[in-house]
């Protein structure tokens, strides 16, 4: 309107009565306003070794012999130490591919054994290996299987990565001291040398990271190499609580679309309601909610008042959310505790 000749030396309307005006006359033509999305809460910081462990992955690292490989890294952020740095073949035959996360669970198994300890928290991004699917809030599998460990699993603001510095940091300092020819010749060698430079950081390096002061992480913080809480490969299995699992889930609210065979989408299963039941839903959509004392997923109508109780319709047995699927185990293999004489590498 400003740069119309015709209304030149005329009183031009305020933009909010514009607004007004294009709402009374043509609201369809105005586009609807969409509230801001909550503000997730920045993560806790750590004020203790083992506290929280931050994990994420260097992609697409090429080697000299033509694999590209992905570095799955640990770190204690409070202690400054780098726990574990695994490397993975992932040259696939049009580009490369993402761990998946039976891969990441044997980094973290790995770093549990090194360091014989669980740790309280696992900070992570919201890669969809790690976190579940992008647009539903059903948990993934690694999730559950640390909530079955007793390991709070917590991810970075959606487009934060600065919520972890520490291991992106990390990142930076074995890239300076691994990307050499020799070090990038294949997978082995390149092992290798994140396992050289990791030891070398934690043992010997001087670092100004968190509190170290120009120490070595181990010698700044020596409770490093105490447990926090006791892990072994060997009794993994009678750490992890099933019964933990189910509890989590029966925190959880689910609302899905039902098929028009009557099928339900949950964790990558499927669950059969029945057509009979299907066919009563004025809206194809129920509510799912899990019973932990039964192991059972409840499905209700949603309700048509926020205030009034769901009707429940069914109930279907879990699938695949046992031991066996979580953990890679079979519970035939379950040892008791036993003390042990622990043995650090450094």
């Amino acid at each position: 309107m400003e740069a119309d000749d015709s209304l030149q030396g005329l009183a031009l309307p305020q933009r909010s009565a514009l607004a007004d005006f294009f709402k009374e006359r043509c609201p369809e033509c105005v586009a609807e306003r969409k509230a801001h999305p909550p503000q997730h809460p920045r993560p806790a910081s750590a004020t203790t070794v083992h506290e929280v462990w931050q994990l994420d992955s260097q992609e697409g690292i090429e080697l000299l012999n033509g694999e590209i490989a992905t570095v799955c890294n640990l770190r204690d952020p409070f202690g400054a130490a780098m726990l574990a740095s695994q490397a993975f073949s992932v040259k696939t035959e049009l580009h490369w591919r993402k761990l998946d996360w039976t891969e990441v669970r044997a980094v973290l198994r790995q770093a549990f054994t090194e360091w014989h300890t669980l740790p309280g928290r696992l900070l992570t991004d919201n890669e969809l290996g790690l976190a579940g699917g992008p647009n539903d809030p059903f948990p993934g599998q690694l999730t559950l299987w640390l909530v079955g460990l007793g390991i709070l699993h917590q991810f970075i603001r959606p487009g934060h990565p600065t919520d972890q510095p520490q291991i992106e940091r990390n990142h930076r300092t074995l890239d300076d001291f691994t990307m050499n020819d020799t070090d990038l010749a294949d997978l082995a060698h390149f092992q290798q040398a994140l396992e050289r430079e990791r030891r070398m950081h934690n043992a010997h390096f001087p670092t100004q990271a968190s509190d170290c002061q120009g120490r070595p992480p181990l010698v700044a913080h020596p409770e490093l190499l105490k447990p926090r809480r006791c892990y072994q490969a060997e009794i993994e299995l009678a750490l992890f609580s099933l019964q933990r699992v189910y509890d989590y889930l029966a925190t959880f609210t689910f609302e899905r679309k039902v098929s028009v065979s009557a099928q339900v989408s949950l964790g990558c299963q499927v669950y059969s309601i029945g057509l009979t039941l299907a066919q009563q839903l004025t809206e194809k959509v129920v509510q799912v909610k899990f019973d932990a004392q039964s192991g059972e997923w409840v499905f209700s109508k949603k309700p048509t008042d926020p205030n009034s109780q769901a009707e429940e319709i069914a109930r279907r047995i879990v699938k695949k959310l046992d031991v066996t699927s979580l953990m890679g185990l079979v519970p035939q293999d379950i040892h008791l505790p036993v003390p042990v004489q622990l043995s650090f590498p450094f």
